[in-house]
């Protein structure tokens, strides 16, 4: 059996090792934020640029190859090196793709330099979707899986980008480049076979009824997804969860525990509007339809309280409580948490995924399974061809 499995994944990772470089200039557009709260921010291009007043769009320098330039707060605005720049931010233009450095991170396309006076700089990354998605699919996934698992995450990358493109066009930035949203590097991390999953599947999305819809997805489901009403309210056939996977069993993260100080929770609960005092107990009260803890009974020496299980993932950090789907226990000054899974269990199970693509399914039958009732259309709504 292990041979067979060694056999497929080898056949399914050499399949197909020649692509050809994408036109993007027809592409949608994605505004990603790179950084936030700096008070100093280097910047580099290799060749030709422009730099840019904004929101005027002034012409203000341009020139051939930068080095570290800062880019400071001043009295009257920016300093972007030489220039004092009395307005609210600068563009910077490289000529060519991936010439562009913010500290030592690479990027494609433009990127804007804003300034908040209370928090310092924030930058944000304005590229093609396409060279987007080559600087995220590296972080959600290993560019060893097999090419099905990376072609399904590619198009629920893409799909979850487009929607938050189309809800946030009011805002300054589409996506943060953080687990907030889906994690994206710059160029400096992209790989050959992440990048060959977006060729492949370009401009490929899920729909449903004909529109696009978030398509979360998350690590290791351990058994069943969840349904995105139980934790943000939204309720579509394709995020109902209730999938049955038996894939992700060949997960790290399928059963996990962590140890956590009550003064640390206690801290956390203070700092959130729910102190308790000394904690006392904490006990699970209500289940979700995916077998997750839904709400905690938390007491303590000054009061108790009724809260949501996924809030108190979030104080304490997903990397420590990896779900909701958890056991706990008091041991003489900590909590002790069993777990399964890791993330919020909504969409696509990417260790789900890796298993089903090692068993010889395609992404169109991996995505079927985590998006029940979802279509694979072009990005304006067709089918593809």
């Amino acid at each position: 059996m292990k041979k067979n499995i060694l056999t497929l994944f080898l056949t399914v990772l050499l399949s197909g090792l020649f692509f050809a470089d994408l036109s993007f200039a027809d592409m949608p557009k994605v505004r990603v934020l790179v950084a936030e709260n700096q008070k100093q921010l280097l910047i580099s291009v290799k060749g030709d640029y422009v730099i840019k007043a904004l929101p005027s769009l002034q012409i203000l320098k341009k020139g051939r190859r930068l080095v570290n330039a800062p880019v400071t707060l001043s009295s009257s605005g920016i300093k972007f090196q030489d220039l004092n720049v009395p307005a609210r931010g600068v563009r910077v233009e490289p000529l060519n793709d991936r010439d562009l450095f913010v500290g030592r991170s690479r990027f494609r396309g433009r990127i804007d330099i804003l300034k908040n006076p209370s928090t310092g700089f924030y930058a944000i990354n304005e590229l093609p979707m396409e060279s987007y998605l080559y600087g995220v699919l590296h972080h959600e996934v290993s560019s060893w899986w097999p090419m099905e698992a990376l072609k399904a995450q590619a198009i629920a990358a893409r799909t979850y980008a487009l929607y938050e493109v189309q809800v946030s066009k009011s805002e300054e930035y589409d996506l943060k480049s953080n687990t907030s949203s889906q994690v994206y590097g710059g160029s400096t991390t992209e790989r050959y076979r992440t990048k060959r999953a977006v060729d492949m599947t370009a401009g490929k999305i899920l729909t449903y009824e004909g529109k696009v819809f978030p398509a979360y997805f998350h690590a290791t489901c351990a058994g069943v997804t969840t349904g995105a009403r139980e934790l943000w309210k939204i309720d579509l056939p394709p995020l109902a969860g209730g999938a049955k996977c038996s894939y992700c069993r060949i997960s790290p993260h399928y059963h996990w525990e962590a140890r956590v100080s009550l003064s640390e929770i206690e801290d956390k609960m203070r700092k959130n509007n729910r102190a308790v005092g000394r904690i006392l107990e904490i006990r699970p009260v209500t289940q979700t339809p995916s077998h997750r803890v839904g709400s905690l009974k938390i007491a303590g020496t000054q009061s108790e309280t009724v809260m949501a299980a996924k809030d108190l993932r979030i104080w304490i950090g997903g990397d420590k409580i990896r779900s909701t789907n958890f056991t706990v226990a008091l041991e003489d000054d900590a909590a002790l948490f069993h777990g399964k899974g890791w993330g919020h269990g909504v969409g696509l199970c990417q260790w789900g995924a890796l298993g089903q693509s090692l068993l010889g399914k395609k992404y169109e039958e991996i995505l079927g399974l985590y998006y029940p009732g979802a279509k694979i259309s072009s990005d304006n709504g067709k089918a593809p061809q």
